[in-house]
């Protein structure tokens, strides 16, 4: 009888104990769902009243929700199995400018003792050519007819350069913009580069050769621009600027305005101006 006694006071602990669960898995339930609607959002819109989903009073019922709250997102992932390229495959369109040939230490010994098979065994490495500045002579040679000696001597004519009087090339005033305005490198620190180039540049003429480069894009840019402002809708944009200016205030900075102007799956054009008049 006592042990009867024990087993009923213990199932009776059991269910006590069972139903305590039972009521803290509903308040948690509870107080997770409250969360749900209000930390996480109903998904409609920023200005939704909360309070109407601690009330019930959504225009949905929540099935229709879940079912609004669905969308397909599709994407792509590497198939499983395909390898990434090899290098071998990755640099295969990089000319080879050297070959090195390596014989076994058997062979230079006894070169006499041996005979090339087969398919010889071949790797590579890749190598990189750093920036180098060099001369190309340009060499005008001076004749003089051999009958007529007062005829005075004949000469070619010196080759139009890039810049009249100057010595850049168009290669060099290329990489020098390039490097500025597509991989962001100020003169400056072009400048100081350009020793291991060979010979350093000074960033006063690295500027006048960024002027002229400019200058030879104007009628691009123009041209832009007024494609812009003959297609009836413009996009407009500015940003405000200090900059110095010796010839405006010596010493103090000046207000200007980048002006940026576009328009959808058109060209951009960006446009100086001291003032937004």
């Amino acid at each position: 009888m006592e042990r009867l006694s024990t087993l009923e006071k213990r199932q009776a602990e059991l269910e006590s104990k069972n139903e305590q669960l039972n009521e803290q898995n509903a308040e948690l339930r509870a107080q997770l769902e409250w969360f749900k609607r209000n930390l996480v959002g109903t998904g409609k819109s920023e200005t939704f009243d909360a309070l109407q989903t601690r009330l019930g009073l959504d225009d949905k019922p929540a099935e229709q929700q879940s079912e609004s709250k669905k969308e397909t997102i599709t994407y792509e992932r590497r198939r499983k199995g395909s390898k990434r390229p090899t290098p071998a495959e990755h640099f295969a369109d990089l000319p080879v400018l050297e070959t090195v040939e390596i014989l076994p230490e058997e062979v230079k010994a006894n070169p006499e003792l041996y005979e090339r098979i087969g398919i010889a065994e071949e790797t590579f490495e890749v190598r990189i050519t750093p920036p180098k500045l060099w001369k190309c002579a340009i060499v005008r040679p001076k004749f003089r007819h051999k009958f007529e000696r007062m005829l005075p001597p004949v000469l070619a004519p010196a080759p139009k350069r890039v810049i009249d009087g100057g010595y850049a090339s168009a290669e060099l005033l290329a990489y020098i913009a390039l490097n500025k305005y597509l991989y962001h490198l100020p003169l400056y620190r072009q400048e100081k580069m350009s020793t291991h180039w060979g010979a350093q540049i000074s960033r006063k003429t690295m500027a006048s050769w960024i002027e002229c480069v400019a200058n030879w894009f104007n009628p691009i840019y123009g041209l832009m621009h007024q494609n812009l402002l003959d297609s009836g809708y413009v996009q407009v944009d500015e940003t405000p600027v200090r900059f110095m200016d010796p010839d405006q205030k010596k010493g103090k900075t000046t207000q200007g305005y980048l002006c940026v102007m576009g328009k959808p799956g058109s060209d951009v054009v960006f446009d100086w101006q001291l003032s937004r008049a």
